[in-house]
């Protein structure tokens, strides 16, 4: 078939597809002019890019297919303790960080107090609510979580198989999956440097960094993107031609939220810099992405599809217009979001608490105040700035190394990637989000694995080692500081027993 064609084909099937699907299952007939109009374009498009995909891929497939061989999987017990011997200083540091997520889990969430926005803009009480409860699937889902309740309830039903609490599901799904979090991150680096030590420091960094220790215990969707995101990584540095792999953890990442779909695409991009793959990746998942979205507002008529005008004016009041803020305001917001990604983010500052000033009663924390003509950031008191300076100088370390490895070998690595990641997670949120650390799941593993990677040259020095233990041990310190003021400061609002 001749490429003509082809495109001919796939614009007719996509189109009869488009109105075969939107129809019955969307009630299209019954929507407004516009919203039927982007409907079948974006119906059209993603069932016409698959078309497109399959009949190319003919041949390919029909020589498959006759190829095919199912591999023989055994699993038996010398597989299982081979992979534990292997990988059991990961898995033993992720049990830990478990037992101290959970812990933290069953103080912070509660299944009766409606804590939305108390903790750093976190909204705990209803997502733990979509995740497992009975009727959660009522509450609305907004368009940047294109199919969020495909994900969260399956889970949440196989936990309360075994629990019989949708509460307790919840925590434990959420602290399970930031100790997931933590053992990808320990066999990223283990892979990448060949070094279990210096990969068991970097993941207690991650599973100690503020953004990580707070969001796997205050139930929230960021964690899961974590999760994705850095096994995303993983697959580009163990399995980086397995394209059916990466599509189908992207397709996790786009469905939780959609934005996080671009560090997938910097991700491979910087790892394999060949446009054609780039644009058949993205072909994929978006194509798939699209229809997924739709079933999942067919299926939950509660959720939102992110592509219509009318989901899309309810993310206007989370748009802050930076550029038309006066000027202390713009400044005050670019700092916040410069010290939110390089230092809240890995080591909390003391919040600042709120009560009856923003209408409330239950304390509210953020890292940041404003008033008129004031914008103030939190800060560090006593002991904590040596742990800032340590940090700053590790920082500063990693930036030469990359450069340094940049002017001589005149190519990059993934350490591009995790800066770029940076970057675009800044543009974001410099016009998007009140608190801006609330997303900071998002870019931890970024900015963690870039110091890991500058780092790595000193990594088997006994003296780096020793410094990189104690500093982890001052972090410790700082964060437990940190979660037991907030525990303090909430203690007299809770009723008695919690």
């Amino acid at each position: 078939m001749n490429l003509l064609s082809r495109i001919l084909l796939t614009a007719f099937v996509g189109l009869a597809l488009a109105f075969a699907f939107t129809i019955p299952i969307l009630d299209l007939l019954d929507r407004p002019f516009i919203e039927q109009a982007l409907l079948i374009f974006f119906a059209a498009c993603a069932f016409g890019y698959l078309t497109f995909e399959i009949l190319g891929a003919q041949t390919e497939i029909t020589r498959r297919l006759k190829n095919l061989r199912f591999p023989r999987t055994h699993f038996s017990r010398a597989v299982f303790t081979s992979f534990l011997r292997e990988h059991w200083p990961g898995l033993l540091l992720a049990l830990s960080f478990f037992a101290v997520y959970l812990y933290l889990g069953l103080r912070f969430n509660s299944p009766t107090n409606d804590t939305v926005d108390n903790y750093l803009d976190a909204d705990n009480f209803t997502w733990m609510q979509r995740f497992a409860s009975p009727d959660g699937y009522h509450l609305e889902m907004r368009g940047p979580h294109p199919f969020a309740y495909l994900i969260f309830r399956p889970l949440g039903w196989l936990f309360n198989l075994f629990t019989l609490n949708p509460y307790l599901s919840s925590v434990l799904l959420n602290a399970l999956t930031g100790a997931l979090c933590v053992f990808l991150a320990w066999l990223f680096i283990k892979n990448q440097f060949q070094d279990r030590i210096y990969a068991l420091l970097i993941a207690a960094l991650l599973g100690l960094s503020t953004s990580h220790l707070f969001f796997s215990s205050v139930i929230e969707t960021y964690i899961f993107s974590a999760a994705a995101l850095i096994g995303f990584f993983l697959l580009l540095q163990t399995r980086k031609d397995d394209f059916a792999s990466q599509i189908t953890l992207s397709l996790l990442t786009f469905g939780i939220t959609l934005t996080n779909f671009v560090q997938n695409l910097i991700g491979l991009f910087v790892s394999r810099p060949r446009w054609k793959d780039l644009i058949r990746f993205s072909g994929f998942t978006l194509s798939i992405g699209v229809l997924l979205s739709m079933l999942h507002a067919a299926w939950y008529p509660s959720a939102k599809l992110f592509f219509l005008p009318s989901n899309a004016e309810a993310e206007e009041g989370f748009a802050i217009s930076v550029f038309h803020d006066p000027a202390w305001r713009a400044i005050g917001r670019v700092m916040l979001l410069i010290r939110t990604i390089l230092l809240y983010t890995v080591m909390a500052p003391e919040p600042f608490v709120f009560r009856t000033d923003v209408g409330g009663t239950f304390p509210r924390f953020n890292f940041f105040k404003i008033s008129p003509g004031d914008f103030r950031l939190s800060s560090y008191h006593g002991i904590d700035k040596i742990l800032v300076a340590m940090w700053a100088v590790m920082l500063f370390i990693a930036g030469i190394v990359f450069l340094y490895n940049l002017i001589r070998a005149r190519k990059t690595d993934i350490s591009l990637a995790f800066i770029l990641c940076l970057l675009f997670n800044f543009g974001l949120h410099l016009n998007y989000g009140y608190e801006p650390f609330l997303y900071s799941p998002d870019w931890a593993y970024a900015l963690i694995f870039f110091v890991a990677f500058g780092l790595a040259p000193f990594a088997k020095s006994r003296w780096f080692q020793g410094g990189f233990l104690a500093f982890l041990l001052l972090l410790a310190y700082d964060q437990w500081h940190f979660i037991d003021f907030i525990f303090k400061t909430v203690a007299p609002f809770l009723p008695v027993g919690g």
